[in-house]
């Protein structure tokens, strides 16, 4: 197939639909393989099939990635336990893949594709905080929905759970600042509220960590980037109004027993279990010096068989798993996409603000990743791809990359399935 015919998959109503699915199935993951995860490599077939081209600015980070299998592979062929192995490597090479796919279409047509992408996540967003509350106050069954008192929904985890509603917080925040109909502000400003709600009811310290980190972020980068007085002042006042109304949030679920008796024993920075003889930071520590004698790595999912749970940092857990060719790989492409993601926060383009949110979630999702293994979130490689993608499509195109009018970074939601406009 030529390349352009291969060029117009974001113009595509079917792909943009699977797509929009992909992405609308993605809280359903308290299985595996996950609707997900099946509907994503059937896209993914599909599309190489019909001939979907890797943009060349994805090859170094591509190659990195590469680096990053590659070390798997060969730690798990050195491992005590070979077979067992055999279902995290899988699970590594999809979710490479799914960066690679998304970043691919996303480099057709940002506009279009962030769109159509966002769209479907914030659906599975809101799906699922509202059987998560729905199951949290009793009104659906606890034991399906709940995890120790902690929302989890249809996730496996509260702490993967909490984590996967940042990006459509921010996303919503990003969009609200610059929205300018009253009744899509309104809309926004619910949604926001609704994730607010769904990270708070997760009750885990990461998330809420990840969210002030990522919101903070964005605040600082998008004021020192926005080109107005006008969108600064707009920054500064929608920022402030949505301090004030969650602050009220916060109070009123304060006077909520079992909400107000969960976040006393959340809020604490150390829980007991952390510091107990097998806890999290004893598990850290053997980690480490196992990294040190082995540097081919002891193998993917070999930690908790070792010591029956993994090292609660996903850094400390690609070493002493993947050895030191696998996290060479690892490090290199976080700080390759971390350096060229916070250069490209400062290029002027229609969906600059949307962008700048998409970092700051990516910062604050590796921050989180001190605390948690994260190389199996789902969420965390859409947004690796949601940040090369556009600067892939930038160094694709021969004419300057698309910008935004002064004083607006995002078109309106409305307008997101419409083609890039010079």
């Amino acid at each position: 197939m030529n390349a352009t015919v291969a060029a117009g998959f974001a113009e595509r109503p079917l792909v943009m639909g699977w797509l929009w699915l992909v992405l609308a199935s993605s809280s359903v993951v308290a299985f595996e393989p996950a609707p997900y995860d099946l509907l994503g490599l059937g896209l993914l077939a599909g599309l190489l099939l019909l001939g979907l081209r890797v943009p060349l600015r994805l090859a170094v980070p591509l190659g990195l990635l590469g680096l990053f299998l590659l070390g798997n592979i060969v730690a798990g062929m050195v491992a005590e336990h070979p077979a067992a192995t055999l279902a995290p490597i899988v699970i590594r090479h999809v979710m490479v893949a799914f960066w690679l796919l998304f970043a691919a279409l996303i480099a057709q047509g940002p506009v279009r594709v962030i769109g159509v992408l966002f769209n479907g996540y914030a659906f599975a967003a809101v799906i699922s905080v509202i059987l998560g509350s729905l199951g949290y106050f009793r009104v659906l069954p606890a034991e399906l929905l709940l995890e120790a008192g902690r929302v989890k929904s249809l996730f496996k985890d509260s702490n993967v759970y909490g984590p996967f509603l940042v990006p459509v917080a921010l996303w919503a925040f990003a969009s609200l600042v610059r929205e300018r109909s009253g009744l899509r502000a309104g809309a926004l400003l619910a949604l926001f509220l609704t994730m607010a709600l769904g990270i708070m009811l997760s009750f885990s310290r990461g998330s809420w960590v990840n969210f002030a980190i990522s919101m903070t972020l964005f605040f600082a980068l998008s004021m020192v980037t926005s080109r107005t007085e006008t969108l600064r002042n707009r920054l500064v006042l929608i920022g402030g109004l949505v301090l004030v109304l969650g602050v009220v949030f916060v109070v009123w679920a304060g006077t909520r027993d079992r909400v107000l008796e969960m976040l006393q024993v959340r809020a604490k920075l150390v829980q007991y279990y952390d510091l107990a003889e097998g806890g999290r930071f004893s598990v850290q520590s053997a980690a480490l010096e196992a990294s040190a004698r082995t540097p081919l790595g002891i193998g993917p999912g070999q930690s908790n068989r070792r010591w029956g749970l993994p090292p609660h940092n996903v850094y400390l857990h690609v070493l002493v798993e993947a050895g030191w060719l696998g996290a060479l790989g690892f490090y290199a492409f976080l700080a390759l996409t971390l350096g060229r993601a916070l250069a490209f926060c400062w290029r002027p383009w229609a969906l600059q603000g949307v962008y700048i949110a998409m970092f700051a979630c990516t910062v604050g999702t590796l921050t989180q990743s001190l605390f948690i293994d994260s190389t199996h979130w789902r969420h965390l490689w859409v947004l690796f791809a949601l940040l090369w993608g556009p600067m892939a499509a930038a160094s694709a195109r021969a004419a300057p990359f698309p910008r935004a009018r002064p004083g607006r970074w995002q078109v309106p939601a409305a307008s997101v399935s419409k083609p890039l406009a010079r």
